[in-house]
């Protein structure tokens, strides 16, 4: 089996608040995950803001006993920042760190979503380096238990696709891959070359999203919220998915598909229609 043949699918976190980014969540977790099995739909991400205060005011038995209920995993904790700065044993980034570890080994959550933002104009140190700070992140989160999906933002230019790849293939930890954002892929002019050099093992995530092939004049806000369903864009999704299954990538295809429209439905419906055009997407791809 390969991602081009998965049936299940999961949701990455932002696309399930009903909410923009950095807005007030708008529904609760059991409305999210009553919401994902009714459209058989299999896991979630979760930031980590919200699972701190789930477990502030709810017991580790009751997430797990709400999970178990519906039938859903929580498949990440997102973001884990800081890591690309180097921090100091004990000093404040690693202890950050720490209760973002904390929080994923007592939710059960088997991966962070990690990732390096510099704005335009700040200068990325060399890739080595980065290496080597992302491989300690690596093995720190392997002591734990976990793994480590590393994303890049098209919106942020400097940490590019390109960089991130070629961090994953230096650093070559087991516990260790390059998330795929659609959207950011194919908005990074190095993004659709920077996977030809990654095994499928040492990719841990993919995202479905479409767009126009021309940027919009306000790409942040085309970002946070006007991105497409997969198939109402441009982008060449079933090239990807033919490359991804050459590879022999096999993992369950997640969604972030971040718009102003879909968040105007409710919940239960922008779950329906985002499935059903991934699956769409899918079966095209194996046609």
């Amino acid at each position: 089996m390969t991602l081009l043949t998965r049936s299940d699918l999961g949701f990455a976190y932002l696309q399930l608040t009903g909410s923009a980014w950095q807005e007030p969540v708008r529904y609760t977790l059991e409305e999210r995950l009553a919401a994902l099995a009714e459209n058989n739909c299999v896991s979630m991400g979760m930031s980590v803001e919200e699972l701190e205060t789930f477990l502030s005011d709810n017991s580790e038995d009751k997430l797990r006993g709400l999970l178990s209920e519906y039938g859903v995993r929580l498949q990440e904790l997102e973001v884990l920042f800081g890591w690309n700065a180097g921090p100091e044993e004990g000093g404040p980034g690693l202890e950050s760190e720490t209760h973002f570890f904390d929080l994923a080994v007592a939710a059960g959550i088997p991966a962070v979503k990690s990732c390096a933002v510099y704005p335009p104009g700040v200068e990325v140190p060399p890739t080595e380096v980065l290496t080597e700070r992302f491989g300690a992140l690596c093995d720190r989160a392997a002591a734990r238990g976990l793994n480590v999906s590393l994303e890049a933002m098209a919106v942020m230019p400097g940490f590019t696709y390109q960089v991130a790849s070629d961090i994953i293939v230096a650093a070559d930890r087991p516990n260790a891959g390059l998330l795929i954002d659609m959207w950011h892929l194919f908005r990074d002019p190095t993004g659709i070359g920077s996977i030809e050099q990654l095994t499928g093992a040492q990719i841990a995530s993919v995202e479905f999203a479409d767009a126009p092939s021309t940027p919009s004049a306000d790409v942040m806000n085309e970002v946070l919220s006007g991105r497409l369903l997969p198939g109402e864009g441009d982008f060449d999704i079933t090239g990807l998915l033919h490359t991804l299954d050459a590879k022999g990538v096999d993992l369950t295809p997640s969604v972030e598909v971040l718009s102003a429209d879909l968040r105007a439905l409710p919940l239960s419906e922008n779950i329906a229609r985002t499935a059903a055009a991934v699956r769409a997407s899918l079966e095209k791809a194996r046609g």
